[in-house]
Parts: structure tokens; sequence; C-alpha cells
């Protein structure tokens, strides 16, 4: 559970943060040059304040139901909202603003400072796998269903801009280039380019991957 920042130049430990349990952590992600969020294996998410060193919140996944979307309000508190299931992944969208995934095949989008749901994208519905960003905003989320989908940011991310669909492939993996192309890979180790051409994506095979070379 313990997290160490390095100085890149002279490869020393400038400090070492530990959180309020020893679990392990999954991920980390950087905010800002003072903040960085951190994932562990308790389903907890830990933004840290670099400048003095200790953590400034703990976001609790775990204390969530099971509940009615048509019960859900905007603004509930991001630690209140259970879904009986695991988060899977996380993107930071923005200084204040994060996505999380969950095994449910959900996404929730957060505000970090004041804890505050502000949507929930409803559409996979397995796992999260996957999560990431185009460069006009738009989310792109790869799911244990076998698809793809971005989410339209211009409309309060509330529809899917568009829906691809892999061949009965999990994909394990999902990258955006510089060029808003969609790199995938998946459980059969085949690397994909999707490329938009009008209002659909294609596929382009790179190449078999073999994990043995």
């Amino acid at each position: 559970g313990i997290l160490r920042v390095w100085d890149i130049e002279s490869g020393e430990c400038e400090c070492e943060l530990q959180g309020p349990h020893d679990q392990s952590v999954l991920s980390i992600y950087i905010i800002d040059n003072n903040h960085i969020m951190s994932t562990y294996s308790d389903n907890t998410i830990g933004l840290w304040d670099l400048e003095i060193k200790d953590y400034d919140k703990i976001y609790d996944s775990n204390i969530i139901s099971d509940f009615d979307y048509n019960d859900y309000d905007n603004g509930d508190d991001y630690n209140d909202y259970n879904y009986h299931n695991s988060l899977s992944s996380i993107l930071i969208l923005n200084a204040n603003e994060a996505v999380s995934g969950f095994t449910n095949g959900k996404l929730v989008i957060w505000e970090i400072e004041a804890s505050r749901i502000i949507r929930e994208l409803i559409g996979h519905t397995d796992r999260i796998i996957s999560i990431s960003k185009l460069s006009d905003g738009r989310i792109v989320s790869s799911s244990k269903d076998k698809t793809i989908r971005i989410w339209d940011n211009s409309n309060n991310y509330t529809q899917i801009n568009e829906l691809v669909i892999v061949n009965n492939r999990v994909i394990n993996v999902l990258h955006i280039l510089p060029d808003d192309c969609i790199v995938t890979s998946d459980i059969g180790n085949i690397m994909c380019i999707w490329t938009k051409q009008s209002d659909e994506y294609t596929r382009e095979i790179i190449s078999p991957v073999d994990i043995n070379s």
C-alpha cells in the first residue's frame, strides 16, 4: 500500500506515501503537479496531496447498493453509490472530474473534490475493462460484453455516439492514438486499428501478437 515519489534526474526517492490501509496499489494517475490518485485492491481510491505528502481523501467504492436508475439523482455522494460490484477501472478526465468503471458494466462520472456524482453512463452489460478519452473529450470504454462504446461528452455523456461491435472477442487493451484512431488488442492476441470513416468505424488487423516471441 505504499506509494513512492521519485526524482527522475537523481533517481532518488523524494517521499513515501502511506495510506490508511495496507492493501495493494493497483494503479496511479497524475492529476496535476501536486495531486495524484491511486486505486487499491479493496476498491478504495486515494487522492494524494504531494505538498503535504499525505492523502486528502479516501473514496470507498464498496459501500454502494443496487439501485433503480429512475431513483438516481445527480449530485449524490460518490461514496454512497453502491453497486455490490467492484471498481474495475478509472480515468482522470480533468483536474476535477474522473470516470470509474465497475464490474457490472456501469460507468460513473464524478467530481473529485466534492465527491459528487455528475452522470451515470448505462450501456455496457458486463465488466468495464478499459476507459480512455478522445481528443474532443468523448469517452471510449471497452467491456467484457465484447463491445467498444464511445460516449458523447457534448450531451452530458448521456448518448452513445458510436458503437463498435468487436467480432465476438473481448478487448483487453485499448489505446487512443494522436489522430484519434483506436488501437485494441483482444484475448486472441489480435491487434487492430479502428479508424472512423463517415459515421462508422472500420477495423484493420495489424498483426497477430505472438506472446512467445
